[in-house]
């Protein structure tokens, strides 16, 4: 064999086994995901619930919770735990009557930033409504 084709070999035997390598790497290194919350984003509840549970599927970094309600500026939410967790809560939301969207973003478990946002509607009289579990969704930066 000449030369330039045993580098050719070893450059397509490298390119292999490094290709290969990026695909079993990859889901060790996909982006943190909201597995649920609670309340279910769209509910439709009488009053304010008692808190607000974000689930993600792997460990993530909860860096900002605030709510937007109508003719209001938006308001932060205290959180807990402060570190890495797959759950964050936050107690006594008070939110108003109306549509109240909760805001957040965190840093995913491979560093990329994350956010989301979750829809309550306050309708005092209401018959709490949730609709099906969906996956929330969150957009990558």
């Amino acid at each position: 064999m000449e030369a330039k084709e045993i580098n050719v070999k070893r450059f397509l035997t490298s390119l292999s086994l490094g290709l290969a390598l990026a695909a079993m790497s990859a889901p060790a290194l996909a982006h943190s995901t909201v597995k649920g919350t609670v309340p279910v984003s769209g509910s439709i509840l009488p009053g304010s619930p008692p808190e607000i549970v974000i689930n993600f599927n792997q460990e993530a970094r909860l860096t900002s919770l605030v709510v937007a309600e109508p003719g209001k500026p938006e308001r932060k939410l205290d959180f807990m735990p402060g570190g890495a967790s797959t759950s964050f809560m936050a107690h006594d939301p008070k939110l108003s009557i109306g549509r109240n969207e909760i805001k957040w973003k965190a840093l995913s478990k491979d560093g990329h930033p994350i956010e989301g946002t979750i829809i309550i509607v306050i309708k005092p009289g209401a018959t709490p409504t949730t609709p099906p579990v969906q996956h929330e969704e969150h957009k990558d930066h």
